[in-house]
């Protein structure tokens, strides 16, 4: 009879443990629900407008960046654009980032990154908002979320340029878990931009009867183009990091509880082995 008590204790232990690991690596794989990045299954989506164009040195490219939630309520979205460059500077710069105003104008909208700055080589531009509001922002259309002014300064060394998201840095959190929901953005977009000038054409000297050929001088004016300076409109960066920005998960209170509770069992188990 005592043996049989035994065996029965030891199993009763061995199921407990068992249950107790299994229950603590399943209760943190519910928790951990906070994604780096752009997901292949996300709902909600990102687009840049427009996606084509052809441009000269000295025209401006006025992009605008939209998304839109699937119906899902979303407590925030951050947003990373990039394009290449080559040189000490960049042949296009970003002249001004503007989240758009009917956006901030309902108060439930705070959005404290709008910046840019070169990054190896690349231009990078960053865009963060949260949303405030309890029950969180939802939409089944597309939505103006900023517009990015990009000032052609010279011709690029590759084109057409082309402006793409950063899957890992863009992301749109799901109000009630916090989950990333944003579907892995296909949008780019791709301007040509030439900007070659014409050049001057020198008038061909005419010979008079009765004259010798005489080369008249042609003067040629030549005009400097210089740069009309152009302050970069840029906000100042926070320190704080743009995950800070949204919402994080909550304590993971289950996960105590459920540890509390094998510990309860193995020690039962054992009291009852004696």
């Amino acid at each position: 009879m005592q043996a049989r008590k035994i065996i029965v204790a030891l199993v009763i232990i061995l199921v407990a443990i068992g249950g107790f690991v299994a229950g603590l690596v399943l209760l943190r794989q519910k928790q951990d629900v906070q994604e780096q990045a752009a997901v292949p299954g996300g709902r909600a989506e990102a687009k840049i407008q427009p996606e084509s164009g052809n441009f000269n040195v000295g025209d401006t490219i006025n992009t605008s960046i939209y998304f839109n939630t699937s119906n899902i309520a979303i407590s925030g979205i951050a947003i990373r654009l990039s394009y290449p460059y080559s040189g000490d500077t960049s042949e296009v710069r970003v002249e001004s980032i503007e989240v758009d105003q009917g956006l901030l104008s309902g108060g439930d909208w705070t959005c404290p990154v709008q910046t840019s700055e070169q990054q190896g080589l690349n231009v990078v531009v960053d865009i963060a908002c949260a949303n405030t509001s309890a029950s969180g922002f939802t939409s089944n259309t597309d939505i103006l979320l900023a517009n990015v002014a990009l000032k052609v300064e010279r011709a690029p060394s590759v084109s057409p340029l082309v402006v793409r998201f950063d899957p890992a840095k863009s992301v749109i959190k799901r109000k009630s878990n916090n989950e990333d929901i944003l579907l892995i953005p296909s949008s780019t977009g791709s301007y040509t931009i030439g900007g070659a000038g014409s050049a001057t054409k020198t008038p061909t000297p005419t010979r008079r009867p009765g004259t010798s050929p005489t080369l008249t001088p042609t003067r040629t004016a030549t005009v400097t183009v210089t740069p009309t300076s152009v302050a970069t409109v840029s906000a100042t960066k926070t320190p704080t990091p743009t995950s800070a920005t949204l919402p994080e998960a909550g304590v993971s209170y289950p996960t105590l509880v459920g540890a509390g509770l094998g510990i309860l069992v193995i020690v039962g188990a054992i009291l009852l082995a004696i």
